[in-house]
């Protein structure tokens, strides 16, 4: 019996069960955009009631950033081992939960301890959430569908820059971080009303099967093969032979380019735009919302270009935009105006790849080792790419600041030739 043909012959899921499963993923991870850039919007009145320095407000930040290392890592092998469902409720009611306690902290360390918690939340649930969804949706329609998810995280960070502004002046910093128990609602509809992936059962169920032949002595040769290879912990599945080592560090290459230059824009230009364009806080906020719009647009229109046209060309044609238009936007734009206007199509290219990461990511590894490839890979570009804004300072020591942000235009090539020698193309694969 092959393990592989069986499950893909009878994974069909329902329409119901389908868009069950986008809205929940989607969902969780607007969830994870609202309770991560919170503290970036109080920060300030943070530092003001803790007495606490800027390198201080900065460890804030690295606790969350550690958090989200650990949690990726930590929670895609559970999910991988005991199922999606649960742990990604789990995550999801760690951070809200977390976030909500922020409430009633009343020191330094608490808010520490709070934030690193919300990361290892914040860290486990994407990976999570893209396996499901990939699991569930037609070969056909699983970058769009991917790309929709990635679409939550715009929403929740659009909701998060808006809630200050009403909250604080009337009830203070504080009431904005009990906006973090509403997802903690989505928890709930999350372990109710979703259901695993057909692929992740008939694969658990056969392993089963296989080790209750093993203790009955009744496996055939190629059987006990399978069994082992079902047996080994997911993150060797991730560098199971050169091949698929290659691809394994291509693709961290990429997330953390991907990561870079998203980090390494939105942290400076808002600093570049007040200081060397007399930006007011209302036209940068401006500024960020027309980006934001941009990326919007760009995770869109990478999902359907993905699969209509494949992964590897759709790749091709954001970094060699984004190389074209970085160049463009850093050297050429040089008056406010432009450079506010210009930022829909920055944030389309700096931001549009996320639309696709989900789907390739599950494509190239078998359903007992998907959530751990997610998270792992992710995670760990992520987690690199938070040294970008560092980087970018310390090239800008000399003043230039906006030449030091001109370099992300370098990252792009990279990626693009990490992309066409490591990554194969997945368009219409049909999972493992």
């Amino acid at each position: 019996m092959n393990v592989t043909t069986d499950v893909q012959s009878t994974t069909e899921e329902t329409k119901e069960k389908r868009y069950k499963t986008l809205f929940g993923s989607a969902l969780g991870y607007a969830a994870e955009g609202l309770d991560m850039l919170l503290l970036s919007f109080v920060l300030v009145y943070i530092l003001k009631e803790f007495h606490l320095s800027p390198v201080e407000g900065g460890n804030l930040t690295l606790a969350t950033t550690i958090g989200m290392l650990i949690g990726s890592y930590l929670f895609g092998f559970i999910a991988d081992l005991f199922g999606r469902i649960r742990t990604m409720a789990f995550t999801i009611l760690l951070f809200s939960l977390a976030t909500a306690l922020i409430y009633l902290a009343t020191d330094y360390w608490q808010l520490l301890i709070l934030r690193f918690l919300v990361g290892m939340g914040v860290g486990g649930e994407f990976g999570i959430g893209m396996a499901i969804v990939t699991e569930t949706w037609s070969k056909e329609m699983r970058a769009k569908a991917t790309s929709v998810v990635a679409l939550g995280w715009q929403f929740g960070v659009l909701v998060a820059s808006l809630l200050p502004a009403f909250i604080v002046p009337h009830f203070g910093w504080r009431a904005v971080f009990l906006f973090g128990l509403i997802p903690a609602l989505l928890a709930v509809y999350v372990r109710k009303s979703l259901s695993e992936p057909k692929i992740w059962e008939q694969k658990q169920r056969y392993k089963k099967e296989l080790l209750q032949k093993e203790a009955e002595g009744h496996l055939t040769t190629a059987e006990a093969e399978q069994l082992k290879q079902m047996k080994k912990f997911p993150l060797r599945k991730l560098f199971a032979n050169k091949k698929v080592t290659i691809t394994t560090i291509g693709l961290i290459i990429m997330s953390f380019i991907q990561n870079f230059g998203y980090y390494g824009i939105f942290t400076w230009m808002p600093t570049i735009l007040a200081n060397k364009y007399n930006y007011t806080l209302a036209k940068a906020s401006g500024w960020m919302f027309i980006s934001t719009i941009g990326m919007l647009i760009g995770i869109a229109t990478f999902g359907i270009l993905a699969d209509k046209i494949g992964r590897r060309k759709t790749f091709t044609i954001y970094y060699v935009g984004g190389t074209i238009y970085c160049l463009i936007y850093f050297f050429l734009f040089t008056n406010s105006t432009s450079l506010l206007w210009g930022s829909a199509l920055l944030g389309f290219f700096a931001n549009g790849m996320m639309g696709g990461f989900g789907a390739v990511l599950a494509e190239n590894y078998p359903a007992e080792a998907r959530s751990t490839a997610e998270n792992f890979i992710f995670g760990t570009g992520r987690g690199l790419a938070g040294f970008g804004p560092v980087i970018i300072g310390l090239l800008a020591a000399g003043g230039n600041l906006m030449g030091a942000l001109s370099l992300i235009f370098i990252i792009y090539p990279i990626g693009l030739v990490t992309m066409l020698l490591c990554v194969p193309e997945t368009k219409d694969k049909v999972l493992e």
